[in-house]
């Protein structure tokens, strides 16, 4: 139901009277609590504040009168009181992330109440003498736009219910936002003999976050490195990419995996022979099987040989002991590192200059 701004003497009292019922006295003092009330609009100590007239050609009437002019909703008949949904509470005006569903709660007061916001800094109290008595105000950090209020009879750990008018939020359900961060980060997987190798090679490409090692490809579950060197496993050592494509696209790394390896060697890469070193690129749709297919025939037919590689869906990854992670880097003196994983990261490198990160080797 759309919200509805009361501005009459009836609807204060009516605020005033549920204030009071729900034990809505003064709340609780808190670290980014004001001591002054503030100008909204104008103060100057908000960075992104503007002049009332700015915010009235940028927000509805309705989040007008609730974020400048400090109006109240009517309770219960409003957008987000009763949104059982996963997700997160941003700023109407600025879109600032300031709640999550995680902390939401159903406080019976009739408007979205949580117990703390997603990051403390984006919000500060203020005190308001306003109705016959003092409340903390919740105001947006940037632009000092009026959200709520908060109070001290909120569940634990934090004990503060933070009333918060619909208005003044936009919400934004789970999916999209994992949608928004999976822009800015993907996942890729590969296989190509010692994991501490491969590891090594995508943490000097730019663009890559992090390089994991561990086990995929087999057929059993929670695998240790004594049980994946059996060979009976099914599984091959093998690194998770966490990357940005927009620095590094998924068809770069796939040219890094076949430029940091003897593509025809057959379960294996240099000394490590077996079956849990052969060479496997994962795919985790058709797009990626598209991309890894092409290179890898167009490869055959530069070297007129058959490509070890072997080209799977992606099911599970599971990671490897703590020990395993980041082994070159903390073990730069052992003679492995030393005589087969320096080379071979410093092979790639020569052949692939422009991809390496400032600082690398």
């Amino acid at each position: 139901m759309k919200n509805r701004i009361l501005f009459s003497a009836l609807l204060a009292a009516t605020i005033a009277l549920s204030l009071l019922f729900t034990s809505c006295g003064e709340g609780k003092q808190g670290k980014n609590e004001v001591t002054e009330s503030a100008d909204m609009a104008l103060n100057e100590s908000f960075p992104a504040a503007k002049a009332d007239e700015a915010w009235k050609s940028q927000l509805t009437e309705e989040q007008y009168e609730i974020m400048v002019k400090k109006g109240t909703e009517a309770p219960f008949e409003n957008e987000f009181y009763n949104n059982h949904e996963e997700g997160i509470y941003v700023s109407a005006a600025t879109g600032q992330p300031l709640f999550s569903s995680e902390t939401k709660f159903d406080s019976g007061t009739g408007w979205p109440s949580f117990s703390k916001p997603i990051n403390e800094d984006a919000v500060i109290w203020v005190k308001d003498n306003s109705l016959g008595m003092t409340r903390d105000e919740v105001i947006e950090k940037e632009t000092g736009l009026h959200l709520g209020h908060v109070f001290d009879d909120g569940p634990d750990p934090t004990g503060l219910r933070y009333c918060i008018n619909s208005a003044a939020l936009k919400f934004i359900p789970k999916d999209e936002v994992e949608a928004a961060t999976s822009q800015q980060e993907a996942t890729a997987y590969f296989a190509s003999g010692c994991f501490w190798c491969v590891e090594a090679v995508y943490e000097s490409v730019k663009g890559v976050k992090e390089s994991i090692s561990g086990y995929a490809g087999g057929h059993t579950k929670n695998p240790t490195y004594e049980e994946s060197n059996t060979g009976k496993t099914g599984h091959a050592e093998a690194v998770k990419i966490i990357y940005d494509p927009s620095v590094v696209s998924f068809s770069q790394l796939v040219d890094v995996y076949f430029g940091s390896q003897n593509p025809t060697q057959v379960n294996g890469q240099g000394p490590d022979k077996g079956s849990q070193y052969r060479s496997i690129i994962f795919y985790q749709n058709d797009a990626e099987k598209k991309i890894i297919d092409e290179k890898k025939a167009a490869l055959a037919k530069e070297l007129d040989a058959k490509i070890a590689a072997e080209v799977k869906p992606f099911d599970k990854f599971w990671e490897a002991e703590g020990y395993h992670q980041n082994y070159e880097r903390q073990h730069p003196e052992n003679p492995y590192i030393q005589n087969v994983s320096i080379p071979r990261l410093e092979r790639f490198q020569a052949k692939f200059p422009d991809l390496i990160k400032d600082g690398k080797h």
